[in-house]
């Protein structure tokens, strides 16, 4: 009979996207992961099944997050057209300026940090990040 977790997967899962967004797949070692979400290596395995596995629903978790936001913006049509779009592009403006002030460095977007690093080579991030692209190509084309 397998043990229940006794973690918040959620909460491992916002840590893990983190640890990713500030350093990239690549630079980030399992011993990162480990220690951002405070599990142990088998916790993680056992959870997540892979490094790739984990980078692959925290960028999912990521991407589904943001586009919410971003599109909740476009879909107000109490406003004009050009409101939303200049109301999203202010949220991103504050949002790259507050994690400044939080982290004392510009993160950028995990979503573009990944099609830099890996969409190029690994098919699985890019058929997400296509996904996101998409459903954001049809919210501007909407407004």
């Amino acid at each position: 009979m397998a043990r229940p977790r006794k973690f918040d997967e959620e909460r491992a899962l916002d840590a893990a996207m983190r640890v990713f967004w500030e350093r990239g797949y690549e630079a980030t070692s399992t011993q990162d992961l480990c220690d951002a979400t405070g599990l142990g290596r088998s916790s993680i395995y056992n959870t997540f099944q892979s490094k790739h596995d984990l980078f692959e629903r925290a960028l999912a978790h990521y991407l589904d997050t943001m586009t919410a936001v971003q599109t909740a913006v476009l879909d107000d049509v109490e406003r004009p057209a050009a409101d939303r779009v200049r109301a999203l592009l202010d949220q991103v403006v504050e949002s790259e300026a507050e994690c400044r002030v939080e982290s004392g460095r510009a993160l950028g977007c995990l979503g573009v940090n990944t099609v830099v690093e890996l969409a190029g080579r690994d098919p699985v991030a890019a058929a997400v990040l296509e996904r996101d692209t998409a459903r954001r190509l049809a919210a501007y084309r909407a407004v």
